[in-house]
């Protein structure tokens, strides 16, 4: 075992969010810590780590110093940055080319200008290398996937697999811990249950298990229902018993006595019953819950015009930076589109530029001027003093009772109203921001990672109603569930150019597939994927040289081995 945890609690305030967490790291576990957003997930990473303190409990270690490394929800930028700027012309070799195979290259080179304007991904590929550089005994992953784009996923899911250590992963991302666990732990009301399998077992387990314990339930109803009818039937006798001894007393001698006795036994009956429902009560098993009932209300203007949204020519660097030029694309009122591409590939500058809030270095952008839009960002606020409910008073009172209405449907309990913002979780204040950000009638919504931090529950009330939604939709998101089932078109960054692309996600991946596997380069990420396949070529000879010939094993990765090296000798 690597790591323990004994009945650790945690308080802040009057409010436990920890109550007596149970949980063992062995080597080479693949756990997913996963729960509702506010339930303590970060907090227990933290206190796993070191960084925070727990109130009750204890913390099993058999080793003296173990290593750890740690990717936050939000990295310190700041100090990772700086750290790379001192360090460039002597950047660890592991991790220049960890930070290679994330799309990141020729980091030593980079200018002070690039570095400061690099995408929120950029940042989470370069602490990911800095960690899988260290090669710690664990790795705790707090929300890895988020700003984080198709190919460095991908990247992320053959290293895990690679990586030696245990892995702790807090995450969302239905897809991604389908491919990367193999328990789940899920956080409860302040306890952890764990459960084998990646996410879709668990999701299967938890399904079942809720109609097991449904199944109990309506038994135990049934059966309580049963001894109450019991109980009515036989305080009905016992009260029959108690007239007719009175009756008989004066009919006949000694009639009173016999039927006090007969009264009696009924009484001690009743008392019996009684006590077996009240027994049955008290220990039985109660409803289980239904799962978290989230809520997006999203509502849409009258429609205008045909086209709402016309790209001409438009191009934009930073310095040397060709983020995009010459790009021409359209958005029609009602289409979804998804906006997809590589990470610093320009995605969040484009929606900043369709917003105005960003100039173009050439060509134009038309939007109606009729439209209305709402524009959710990637980044979350931190470090915010004043609470929701300060936020709340500066509306319109006409508006403050919708949006608190809309605010708990999104899961926020009245009783976070008056917390500060910085004092929630991640996952509340991004609630909290789609919230306040889409209230009202809107031709456009333009949205920047916004399940970044959502819990499972909210990202698939998020799902429904995006794809319920009747006006037009911008969506950048890493969560590949999301787009393929919300979007009908696609703005794909590939070649410094923005092309409209007809049709879903998974027929663009499957034609770029099907073209890498002809021609044997990505056009979108061709020099990215002659790193990964140099990194696949290490692993797989890696795992060979432990190895003996006749083991049942070694034929199915030497043909792995050979096929990587044909492949590589094709695009020599």
């Amino acid at each position: 075992m690597l790591l323990g945890c004994r009945n650790i609690k945690k308080y802040y305030g009057d409010r436990k969010v920890l109550n007596g967490v149970n949980l063992d790291v062995h080597h080479r576990d693949r756990i997913g810590l996963i729960g509702r957003n506010g339930t303590g997930k970060t907090t227990l990473a933290d206190i796993l780590t070191g960084n925070l303190d727990y109130d009750e409990g204890t913390i099993i270690t058999p080793r003296e110093k173990m290593n750890l490394g740690y990717l936050r929800q939000e990295e310190n930028h700041f100090e990772l940055l700086v750290s790379v700027l001192n360090n460039r012309d002597g950047l660890n070799g592991e991790f220049q080319r960890l930070a290679s195979h994330l799309g990141i290259n020729r980091l030593g080179n980079w200018e002070e200008e690039r570095l400061k304007n690099i995408s929120g991904g950029e940042k989470t590929k370069l602490a990911l290398a800095r960690i899988f550089a260290a090669q710690p005994d664990l790795i705790i992953l707090d929300e890895p996937t988020n700003h984080m784009d198709h190919h460095g996923i991908d990247f992320m899911v053959s290293e895990l697999a690679a990586y030696q250590g245990a892995v702790i992963i807090i995450s969302h991302d239905r897809y991604f811990l389908d491919r990367t666990v193999s328990q789940i732990a899920e956080l409860e009301n302040g306890i952890i249950k764990v459960y084998q399998g990646n996410y879709t077992l668990y999701r299967e387990a938890k399904k079942k298990e809720r109609e097991s314990q449904l199944q109990t339930y309506n038994s135990q109803q049934k059966e309580q229902q049963k001894i109450e009818d019991a109980i009515a039937r036989l305080r009905r006798w016992s009260a029959k018993a108690h007239r007719e001894s009175r009756e008989k007393a004066r009919r006949m001698i000694g009639g009173k006595e016999y039927y006090r006795k007969k009264a009696k036994k009924q009484d001690r009956a009743v008392k019996s019953q009684i006590k077996r429902l009240e027994k049955m009560r008290r220990t039985g098993m109660e409803l289980p819950p239904q799962e978290a009932v989230v809520s997006f209300n999203l509502s849409s203007c009258e429609k205008g015009g045909r086209r709402l949204l016309v790209a001409d020519a438009i191009s934009k660097a930073y310095g040397n930076l060709q983020l995009f030029q010459a790009s021409s694309f359209y958005i029609n009122r009602g289409e979804k589109a998804g906006v997809f591409g590589p990470n610093g590939c320009g995605k969040t500058t484009l929606l900043k530029a369709i917003l105005g809030k960003e100039s173009l270095d050439g060509g134009k952008i038309f939007l109606s001027k009729a439209a209305k839009v709402a524009y959710v960002s990637q980044e979350v606020p931190q470090e915010e003093k004043h609470s929701l409910r300060d936020r709340l008073v500066e509306l319109p009172l006409a508006e403050q009772k919708d949006a608190i209405q809309s605010l708990i449907n999104l899961g926020i309990p009245y009783d976070r109203f008056r917390v500060s913002l910085g004092d929630l979780s991640r996952g509340e204040r991004r609630k909290i921001e789609l919230g306040m950000a889409v209230m009202g009638d809107y031709d456009l919504l333009i949205l920047d990672e916004p399940t970044n931090h959502l819990d499972l529950f909210s990202r698939e009330a998020l799902e429904e109603s995006l794809m319920q939604f009747p006006g037009s939709i911008l969506l950048v998101t890493h969560d590949q569930y999301l787009m393929e089932h919300v979007c009908d078109h696609l703005l794909v960054f590939e070649n410094n150019k923005i092309s409209r692309i007809e049709g879903r996600l998974p027929s663009y991946l499957a034609r770029r597939r099907a073209k890498v596997s002809n021609t044997g380069v990505d056009t979108a990420n061709g020099n990215v994927d002659r790193l990964l396949l140099e990194t696949k070529i290490s692993r797989v000879l890696s795992e060979l040289s432990l190895l003996k010939p006749d083991d049942p094993s070694y034929p199915a990765l030497d043909q792995e081995y050979q096929t990587l090296l044909r492949i590589k000798r094709d695009l020599l």
